[in-house]
């Protein structure tokens, strides 16, 4: 298969659906397919691990990862739990295991410029964020089942952003949101539509809107307000083509995720794969992880109580 990223070769693939493994080997033949991943962390030939499974199964395979002595990279979340997040930090500051977890859009060139002119001074510190991350419907059930719901899998990635841009951690958090559109998320306790508001130690505040409800495509936009200024990241339009006609003036916008984060996802394997090979800490470790999993857990427990929560030494009580 060629490579993509370089100083990188894919040698093996693990799939338990046979039909969608086959057609990937269909594809590249060079490419050894493996039904179990356990069998596949055996392979002496294998160097580092990329872990893109449904967000139930993490836990289990970055475990067996860990004891293979395999590098890393991990889609986020890390867990459905917080204790078992715990448990994975404890195993990797003890086995020594390079880990990256995927927040991709910290590797994005929109937000990288962002926050290269934070650092610069251009617009002076950051003192508050507005982020935006609208799917563009209901994902499958079968996935919404295993994806840890809305602000698990969604908005994780803004309450990681909130963190980056402020250079601070929570000290209260709020979220109001209910299943809107989609019943079927409610009948599974997950949720369409969310509203979470930040409050930081260093006085940074921050607004999370997180849905599956933009019928017009996938919305993902972060304003972050400066003292001397303010940045804007992201846009609806996928191009500069503007349709007019009588009915009115289109607009083509992005379709979906692949599309708008296509060069954030190579780019965080391409240091996934360069820090690896040059011994570096990981740019994105655990520890981001589990900070981002505790916001996104007492923003679901705020949910559930419909009262704001204080965090305070990374654990949370009801005001």
């Amino acid at each position: 298969m060629k490579a993509t990223i370089p100083q990188a070769q894919l040698v093996a693939v693990s799939e338990t659906n046979d039909e969608q493994l086959g057609r990937f080997i269909d594809l590249h033949s060079d490419v050894k397919p493996y039904s179990s991943y356990q069998d596949l962390l055996q392979a002496p030939d294998i160097d580092a691990v990329v872990i893109a499974s449904s967000t139930n199964t993490h836990t289990a395979m970055v475990r067996s990862a860990i004891k293979a002595k395999k590098a890393i990279f991990c889609e986020k979340p890390l867990s459905m739990e917080l204790s078992e997040a715990l448990e994975i930090q404890a195993m990797l500051s003890k086995e020594r295991t390079f880990f990256q977890l995927g927040f991709m859009r910290r590797f994005d060139p929109a937000y990288t410029s962002a926050m290269n002119r934070i650092e610069r001074g251009d617009v002076g510190s950051a003192i508050s964020l507005r982020a935006v991350s609208r799917d563009p419907g209901c994902p499958p059930l079968a996935f919404a089942k295993s994806s840890g719901g809305l602000v698990m899998d969604l908005c994780v990635h803004d309450l990681d952003l909130c963190r980056w841009f402020s250079k601070s951690e929570a000290t209260e958090i709020y979220a109001r949101g209910s299943a809107i559109r989609y019943p079927e998320l409610g009948s599974l306790g997950d949720i369409d539509h969310v509203d979470i508001t930040l409050t930081f130690a260093n006085g940074f505040l921050a607004t999370v809107e997180g849905s599956r409800n933009s019928q017009y495509g996938y919305d993902v936009r972060t304003e972050i307000v400066c003292t001397q200024g303010a940045l804007f990241v992201g846009k609806l339009e996928e191009d500069s083509l503007l349709t007019l006609r009588s009915e009115g003036v289109c607009v083509p916008t992005v379709p979906g995720f692949l599309q708008r984060f296509e060069t954030a996802y190579r780019l965080e394997l391409e240091a996934f794969v360069s820090d690896v090979l040059e011994n570096r800490q990981p740019s994105v470790g655990v520890e981001d992880g589990i900070h981002a999993q505790r916001l996104a857990e007492a923003a679901n427990q705020s949910l559930v109580r419909g009262k704001p929560i204080r965090l305070t030494n990374e654990k949370e009580d009801e005001q």
